[in-house]
């Protein structure tokens, strides 16, 4: 086997001279970033790929050496490392076993039918074999930075321009390409023509790729408790007064209100004031064990809403602990607000804090000042985490909506935000004073428990 290292500026000139030099059937072993030249040069040079490839034997001579790459040079690879040395191992085995067949199956006249099968089975192990390596090849490709990466030639004009519109906003170049592999198959080449048809499909290939856990408090009833957490600044409060907006005036439901962000008094003043307005008690708790002994004496309320100061260690530990107390009585879930303008790896290393809590969902704000669309779906699909709502502006309660995967292809293909036509919440002149529920009045009386 033959192993040599490329060092090219994108993965596909790399891989333009690996098939060069090493002939189709060769392998990637590993790919890395790497800057060219001596420490005193480093500062001054732009950094490269470094992809280490491998073919079963040396191909054959050709009358020119193949170009280096970007006028980049080769090296032979001094000696694999050791999960190359196993990874070899694994692919000689395989090899081994694929010409096994032929061997046993040579020529005697009357084993005819014999190499035949032999020759059958040995064809389908390779092309079972080279799907593996593209899947290989593939992961390698989205481990790589976005900068480094780039839309395959030769998809129809239409799914290039959508490709590269998912791109500019915030997708990864693997996930838009995927996406594209995924339109063309559902449309074939003459259907791309039809936007209104490109959209349906869109929504369908979204659809299969990240999931939407629906409302807070589903049909079935009961009481459902909703955990907001997120980064200061992300609109956590904001979301809470139009979720306990919604449920009590469009849906007229009960709603409780608790707040844990004790050290922002303005914060704690603007949900009391707008509990008072919508006529739903509030309170401010101090621990979960606190807010779980209030609920047991007042709680009948069937939505309950906890407004979280962020997602530090103590408040991460207090969700923990939420979940710990109260499972077992209501449904309780926990939605990280994250503001859609900020960059994936930001929103990444949120979700990483808060990861270990059961029952996550992905609650996306700002959307009507980002066009980032691409990277919330590259969110959710490499996380695997739900999206629950969206928050699109500043009046309450009509500016949020239940997330979904339609209202997602409109806003990626229009390249900004849509104003939905058939919004959750109806526009509303003023809060009525609506009645509280005298079950749950007790909790008004002193603010706190």
């Amino acid at each position: 086997m033959k192993v040599k290292t490329f060092h090219a500026l994108t993965m596909q000139d790399a891989m333009r001279a690996i098939k060069e030099e090493l002939g189709p059937d060769a392998i990637i072993l590993s790919s890395k970033e790497v800057h060219q030249g001596g420490r005193m040069l480093r500062v001054f040079n732009r950094p490269v790929l470094e992809v280490m490839a491998a073919c079963e034997q040396d191909p054959l001579r050709r009358d020119e050496a193949p170009k280096a790459v970007a006028e980049l040079p080769s090296v032979e690879s001094p000696a694999p490392a050791p999960v190359v040395k196993s990874f070899q191992a694994a692919l000689q085995s395989v090899l081994e076993s694929n010409h096994a067949p032929i061997e046993t199956a040579v020529p005697e006249p009357a084993g005819l039918k014999k190499q035949a099968a032999g020759e059958k089975w040995r064809r389908n192990r390779l092309q079972h074999l080279r799907a593996e390596l593209r899947e290989v090849s593939r992961l390698l490709a989205e481990s790589l930075p976005p900068e480094t990466q780039s839309i395959e030639a030769g998809k129809p004009p239409v799914i290039a321009r959508l490709c590269r519109s998912f791109i500019r906003q915030g997708m990864r170049p693997s996930t838009a390409e995927v996406l594209g592999d995924d339109l063309l198959e559902r449309l074939g080449s003459d259907a791309c023509r039809h936007e209104e048809a490109v959209t349906t499909a869109l929504q369908e290939a979204i659809a299969c790729r990240i999931g939407i856990s629906g409302p807070i408090l589903g049909r079935e009833g009961g009481r459902a408790i909703g955990v907001i957490l997120g980064p200061s600044g992300a609109g956590k409060t904001s979301i809470v007064t139009k979720l306990a907006a919604h449920h009590r005036i469009e849906l007229g439901q009960s709603v409780a209100v608790v707040t844990f962000d004790t050290y922002r008094k303005a914060s704690v003043d603007q949900l009391r004031q707008y509990a008072r307005t919508l006529g739903v008690p509030f309170a401010a708790a101090q621990s979960p064990q606190q807010l779980h002994q209030g609920l047991r004496r007042h709680g009948r309320a069937e939505v309950v809403l906890i407004d979280m100061p962020g997602v530090g260690p103590e408040d991460v530990s207090s969700a923990a602990e939420l979940h710990r107390l109260i499972g077992e009585e209501s449904v309780i879930t926990t939605h990280v607000v994250l503001p859609a303008s900020s960059q994936e790896r930001d929103l990444r290393r949120v979700i990483d804090r808060v990861k270990d809590l059961p029952l996550l969902r992905l609650l996306f704000t700002k959307l009507d000042d980002t066009e980032s669309f691409g990277t919330i779906f590259d969110v959710a699909r490499h996380t695997g985490l739900p999206l629950s709502y969206w928050g699109v502006g500043q009046r309450v309660p009509e500016d949020i909506e239940l997330a979904s995967p339609e209202r997602l292809a409109e806003c990626l293909m229009a390249q900004r935000y849509v104003v939905s036509r058939a919004p959750m919440s109806r526009p509303q002149r003023s809060l009525p004073e609506a009645p509280v529920p005298e079950a749950v009045g007790a909790m008004c009386a002193s603010n706190e428990w």
